[in-house]
């Protein structure tokens, strides 16, 4: 099953267990949308006022539905930002945290080759600032499948930030009847479980690290994997983890949305208030809007030779000779499948 088909699945088991759960979106009903067959009092097609759509969404949580509205671009979903963030976001604090909104926003975002400055951005720094709103950033199709139905039942309002360049990545994995409890991270253990290097990201870019440990361990080089994936309300980092990172020598971040002020950057700040002796490094696009061109393109992202490249300079070891890689591999959505690097 592949990203996409993961994210479908679920949200249609979710809209099959209750009336109350509804489904919103633009194109939403469309023929080959897969959920033109769901009973058409729980799909409804929105038109292209995201302040409004968003609105209704609220209001039907806060009444005891649990509304789902999906926005096909992140820089549309930012013409929601008041109803997500200051109404669904503060509801229960108006109320003495004794009054809900589980209203629930699916929003793609990230990279896609095409899209250019105006439709590659990546906020995900806006919603993890907003403290009350449960974050999910699904890396594997198992992942955004649990995630689906996850959200559904919790009475914070959600967010799941998408990132399309996932979206044919496939992986078998059985699925849950029902998912009462979901991991923060996962954690791809080097296969000598050696401690000299941690790779820390999350989302598109657990796929390039993915790649790039496979790669390293032909060669003798053994490299360990956190994957960040679920930042609920109120504890946005899992403490656990603090003894964990402790036994590594060097962290390096990999991410495909600027460095500065961003994801990691923040998870940084918290493990350096608390982790010592470490050493840091970071792998980043440069801090201005993603190009439209290939030819730029393929310079701006994080590859998995650059990651190698930094791993071998880290630990100080001989360059490994790498592949040219392909315009498939540099620019378009990966086609692989997730059990191969497990």
């Amino acid at each position: 099953m592949n990203f996409t088909q993961a994210i479908k699945e679920a949200t249609i088991k979710v809209l099959k267990t209750s009336k109350k759960n509804l489904l919103f979106g633009l194109e939403i009903t469309n023929y080959g949308s897969g959920y033109s067959d769901i009973n058409p009092k729980q799909v409804y097609e929105t038109p292209v006022s995201e302040l409004s759509t968003s609105g209704l969404v609220v209001g039907l949580a806060s009444r005891g539905f649990r509304p789902l509205i999906v926005f096909g671009r992140v820089e549309f979903a930012l013409l929601a930002l008041d109803q997500i963030l200051t109404q669904a976001g503060r509801w229960q604090y108006m109320f003495g945290k004794k009054y809900f909104c589980p209203a629930k926003f699916r929003i793609q975002i990230g990279r896609q080759w095409g899209n250019g400055p105006q439709h590659t951005a990546n906020y995900h720094s806006i919603f993890l600032q907003s403290g009350e709103i449960d974050v999910f950033i699904p890396s594997t199709p198992s992942e955004a499948y649990r995630q689906v139905i996850y959200m559904n039942h919790t009475k914070r309002p959600s967010v799941m930030l998408e990132h399309r360049y996932l979206s044919i990545i496939s992986e078998n994995f059985k699925k849950p009847k029902i998912v009462k409890k979901i991991s923060n991270y996962t954690i791809y253990i080097s296969k000598k479980k050696q401690f000299n290097i941690l790779i820390a990201t999350y989302a598109d870019t657990l796929i390039n690290a993915l790649e790039a440990k496979k790669i390293l361990e032909k060669n003798n080089i053994y490299v360990s994997i956190i994957n960040f994936s679920y930042f609920p309300a109120g504890r946005r980092f899992n403490n656990n983890l603090f003894k964990f990172i402790n036994r590594f020598q060097n962290i390096l971040f990999i991410d495909s949305a600027p460095y500065e002020f961003g994801l990691l950057s923040g998870i940084q700040s918290l493990i350096s208030a608390r982790v010592k002796n470490v050493n840091f490094f970071y792998l980043a696009p440069p801090n201005r809007p993603a190009p439209s061109s290939p030819k730029h393109m393929k310079e701006y992202y994080i590859n998995k030779n650059q990651i190698i490249n930094k791993v071998c300079w880290i630990l100080d070891k001989k360059k490994i000779k790498n592949k040219k890689m392909t315009f498939e591999e540099l620019i378009l959505w990966p086609n692989i499948n997730i059990n191969d690097y497990q």
